[in-house]
């Protein structure tokens, strides 16, 4: 099994896209992109042109590919065009358009499928359903939530590509997970390799509360002290975030610990995370000041919101 890093925000973009070759198929996962968030340490100018760079490897990967996978529809995770690199004569495995969905996505869903139309060989609602493609096993999860319970992001759907005794599980956009029974959920799978998105850490404080940044950082933790996987890409949200290597300080100092390869897609690809790369050269836009964020530090954070909290409601 060979796995390509198509696009990822440690290369610098919005997204996640990634492609799976094994002596049956190719597939590609989530085609889509955007250009980086705003606190991003880089100009819009080559924010924009990182965008081009990485738009033409993920229609360069998808011409490429026997199937391609859409796990839900924001936008840095599928690209609505017309195009016969991307969809022509492929095999569609979906999310379900008008099941388990928002009110956004299924808007997206619609035009979408809508302006695809007949370019794919097939089109197959994935949720919760297993695919073969030869001796590949290429199986979904039933929709969880883009984040925590209840959010108004919606659902996502997991998918891992199987073939012998190696197993990749994409977990899409669980944002770290929130929820101790998904990463009950990943563990149960036993991944040979695994690409989780990290904590949407640069919303902390905001829409992320600290309490729940905590409980993601526990159950990644938990992943890892109970997986045994040959390496473990963490990207996605947690690398819009220069500080993700000082958040997520506890994950890094317990897989260092347990001798587990944790990195980012840029990492494995040998480069540095684009977040740091600018950092450095370009200096903070956002945070001026942070430290290492072990739990005591958290814990104080915490207990200062809940009074924070309660002073204003009195």
């Amino acid at each position: 099994m060979k796995i390509n890093f198509v696009a990822f925000d440690s290369l610098g973009v919005k997204s996640s896209c990634t492609q799976v070759i094994t002596p049956d198929v190719t597939i590609t996962i989530d085609p889509g992109i955007a250009d980086e968030v705003d606190s991003f340490p880089l100009p819009r100018r080559e924010r924009y042109d990182l965008v081009g760079k990485y738009d033409e490897r993920i229609r360069r990967a998808c011409s490429k590919s026997d199937v391609v996978v859409i796990t839900h529809y924001h936008y840095d995770h599928y690209i609505c065009d017309r195009s016969k690199r991307m969809y022509g004569n492929k095999v569609l495995l979906i999310k379900h358009p008008e099941k388990m969905i928002n009110h956004s996505q299924n808007g997206r869903a619609k035009e979408f499928l809508r302006v695809i139309k007949s370019l794919p060989k097939e089109i197959h609602f994935a949720d919760g359903k297993q695919f073969k493609f030869g001796k590949t096993k290429v199986k979904f999860s039933k929709p969880l939530w883009h984040g925590p319970k209840g959010t108004n992001l919606g659902y996502v759907l997991m998918v891992s590509v199987k073939r012998g005794r190696e197993k990749l599980l994409y977990t899409s956009d669980l944002d770290g997970p929130y929820l101790k029974s998904y990463a009950d959920l990943i563990i149960g799978e036993k991944p040979t390799y695994l690409i989780i998105d990290g904590a949407a850490s640069y919303l902390l404080g905001f829409i992320v509360s600290f309490r729940n940044f905590k409980k993601i950082l526990q159950n990644t933790i938990r992943i890892i002290e109970r997986t045994k996987c040959r390496w473990y890409v963490i990207d996605h949200h947690l690398l819009r975030d220069y500080r993700y290597p000082e958040l997520y300080f506890e994950v890094f100092k317990r897989a260092k610990r347990l001798q587990k390869r944790v990195v980012t897609a840029a990492e494995m690809l040998g480069k540095n995370p684009m977040v740091l790369k600018a950092y450095r050269k370009n200096g903070p836009t956002r945070w001026l000041q942070w430290k290492d964020f072990s739990f005591p530090e958290l814990n104080k954070l915490i207990t200062g919101a809940k009074k924070n909290a309660k002073s204003k409601g009195s």
